[in-house]
């Protein structure tokens, strides 16, 4: 007698003891991922055209049939991985995104393998309490309240001290959403129009600097606010919020009789990793009594240390924060967490239904914007109790190490040029050779404004294609952005850097100055600069 179809397919893709029978597979499988995790590739990023992979992965339409899982794996080789960015490697320095260690890969494993729903407490037996246990450990390292509340946090059935989100974007959505309902009460169930109708305001803003991340945009635009009610106020030199222009915009929108529906504070800008003066804002925001929120998606991690808690003065004044796991805290996408100074704040989202989220259940669902999610506090429960503090606190002081050693090598190049520098670890430079600088000094200091935004615009040329030749060859990879906030006329192009992948060290940085150096003087060639 035959094994039916569904047997054969049972016995193929679920028998764990056929797994063990044969595990070439699971072994197979394990080798490509401890290859992935000790970086064995020599580039750091994919340089296959793209157009090229386009063709190999044009078909649309799905498989009539399976493939062995052996067959499978080489497939998964040479098309995904051979063409994916290698972010262990050394010389991979370019986003946020982190090297991950190996224990956080095994927890994502057994994150999927439990598959837990953490929408309800019947579906998310322990996996509840590990999230509210995460929870309340990064709200003790924001705000820093007495034992007592957490206590209470960790028995509560109403209320939260946040959620746990599929990154700092649901983040910022469910912030800005309990914001607009505690400013605007009614809106939730009434909708926007009539609230606004009956409130007596000409219209509604949300201010932030001009660093605030496209992710604020997309929130007002769901909240039916409108991308346009995001008020961006001027940044200083040092790519800070100006307070001086952040005020006149509040006295601005008090005259047009605009309500001032939040205020958001980045600790941690995506572009040069600048901290807001959150204390500053937190005193503006009490006296016009307007909804405080700190965007710490890439820098709240550093509150783990004790020795960064001085750049974050004023943050435990903040209505709400976000922080990123994915990224300075190394677990894998995606893991963030949306923070409440008032455990009450959230209930302002609270919705139930009779067949899985009853009133006072204590299911983290009640408060969260989303359904069904994943048990992703088990990334970050493992990595700080198999790291702890004295780890974390490693981590980060290696980053800062690795960001001062490569400052140091920028000031020691007289073709490099380092354009802006912050404590968490993200600088920004550029490419410019010695006699396109001097050029540079010499028509600024002659005032002749016009020429200089016209050489600017060359460099800025000269640093775009630079970036992406070096992407194109894939030996290493940078970021780039454009800036405003320099001593230059005009947008100014610059090469960006985050500098903390721990497996970098001084040697690969200089490797990445030498071949961003042999590109930069032929591109000066090319260009007749």
């Amino acid at each position: 007698m035959t094994d039916t179809p569904v047997e054969q397919l049972l016995q193929q893709h679920f028998s764990i003891d056929a797994l063990q029978q044969e595990p070439a597979p699971l072994q197979q499988a394990l080798r490509m991922l401890g290859g992935w995790l000790a970086a064995e590739r020599d580039t750091a990023y994919p340089h296959t055209p793209y157009a090229e992979l386009l063709t190999q992965l044009s078909d649309t339409c799905l498989p009539a049939h399976g493939m062995p899982v052996a067959q499978f794996l080489r497939e998964l080789d040479t098309t995904v991985l051979a063409n994916t960015a290698q972010l262990n490697h050394p010389q991979y320095i370019g986003h946020m995104t982190q090297a991950l260690p190996w224990i956080s890969v095994l927890a994502e494993a057994f994150t999927a393998t439990l598959n837990q729903n953490q929408v309800k407490i019947e579906t998310a037996y322990v996996s509840t309490l590990i999230e509210k246990q995460i929870l309340g450990w990064l709200h003790r390292q924001v705000y820093q309240q007495p034992d007592a509340v957490y206590t209470q946090a960790m028995a509560a059935t109403s209320g939260a001290l946040g959620n746990v989100v599929n990154g700092g974007t649901m983040g910022n959505l469910t912030a800005l959403a309990v914001a607009l309902e505690k400013q605007l009460p009614g809106t939730r169930k009434r909708g926007l129009f009539a609230a606004m109708q009956e409130s007596g305001h000409a219209g509604l803003a949300v201010i932030g600097s001009a660093r605030s991340h496209y992710s604020v945009k997309k929130a007002l635009a769901t909240l039916g606010l409108g991308e346009n009610a995001l008020q961006l106020v001027a940044v200083d030199r040092d790519n800070r919020i100006d307070v001086a222009a952040l005020e006149a915009t509040i006295a601005d929108l008090k005259l047009r009789k605009i309500k001032v529906v939040a205020m958001i504070g980045i600790a941690g800008t995506t572009e040069t990793g600048a901290i807001d003066p959150l204390a500053a804002m937190a005193a503006i925001a009490t006296r016009e009594s307007i909804w405080f929120h700190v965007d710490a998606a890439w820098g709240g991690a550093l509150l783990i240390a004790e020795q960064y808690r001085a750049l974050y003065d004023g943050i435990a004044l903040a209505d709400s924060v976000v922080i990123d796991g994915h990224k300075l805290l190394w677990v894998p996408m995606a893991q963030s967490m949306v923070l409440f100074k008032d455990s009450a704040s959230l209930n302002l989202l609270k919705h139930n239904a009779n067949y899985i989220l009853r009133d006072n259940s204590g299911d983290l669902g009640q408060t969260s914007l989303e359904g069904s999610r994943r048990f992703d506090a088990l990334k970050l429960w493992t990595s700080f109790k198999v790291l702890g503090v004295s780890g974390y606190t490693t981590l980060l002081q290696q980053a800062a190490t690795l960001s001062g050693q490569l400052q140091e090598l920028l000031a020691a190049q007289q073709d490099f040029e380092l354009v802006t520098r912050s404590d968490t670890f993200i600088l920004t430079y550029r490419y410019v050779p010695a006699h396109l600088r001097q050029r540079m000094e010499a028509l600024l200091t002659d005032g002749q404004v016009e020429v200089a935004t016209e050489l600017n615009q060359q460099l800025n040329t000269l640093t775009a294609k630079l970036q992406n030749r070096q992407k194109a060859q894939g030996h290493s990879f940078v970021s780039r952005t454009v800036l405003e906030s320099t001593r230059y006329p005009g947008p100014t192009n610059v090469l960006r850097v985050v500098m903390t992948n721990v497996k970098t060290r001084p040697h690969h940085l200089r490797a990445i100055l030498a071949e961003q150096r042999a590109i930069g003087q032929a591109l000066v060639a090319e260009l007749g600069l």
